[in-house]
């Protein structure tokens, strides 16, 4: 019995050990970096850069649908000639447009991995200030936490110490 009680003592000792004041708070690192003024002036930049490319695809995605709908509607007149041309129109037409979707995202792809390798040390060492000012002990991606209270997430702070970083 005095073994028992000397268990239970242990045991409340311990958990009120870890119980004891962690200061623990959330942040979503992508959203922060991706809410910073110099990621939102990477993305506009990127979007100029890309906007013939992706207007170059629409294009050739609704004239892939225009030639889908003139099979559709004229198969039965068109002759093995005429299913054979449309077919090359649209092979054409599909394989311009997945040309320049992965044209896109290769680019889109440089330009995110330049910007992260860019920012990560800012945000390391963002996350590293906040961290000691606050006291906090442990800092969790949001991601990985199925419940936080709003007063807990430390995102913002992230972006506005970004934004104020030179």
């Amino acid at each position: 019995m005095r073994a028992l009680l000397l268990v239970a003592g242990l045991m409340v000792a311990s958990v009120s050990g870890v119980a004891q004041a962690q200061t623990v708070v959330v942040a979503d690192s992508t959203a922060a970096l991706m809410s910073s003024n110099e990621a939102r002036k990477v993305i506009e930049k990127l979007q100029v850069e890309l906007k013939p490319q992706r207007e170059r695809m629409e294009v050739l995605r609704k004239e892939a649908q225009a030639i889908e709908q003139r099979f559709q509607k004229d198969r039965s007149v068109l002759g093995e000639k005429g299913i054979q041309d449309l077919q090359k129109q649209a092979e054409s037409k599909i394989s311009e447009y997945n040309n320049l979707a992965q044209t896109v995202q290769k680019r889109s792809q440089e330009v995110q991995n330049d910007l992260l390798q860019k920012m990560l040390p800012k945000m390391e060492a963002v996350i590293d200030e906040l961290r000691k000012a606050g006291n906090y002990d442990i800092i969790i991606e949001k991601k990985s936490v199925i419940f936080a209270d709003t007063t807990v997430d430390i995102t913002r702070k992230i972006t506005e110490k970004l934004n104020a970083a030179k």
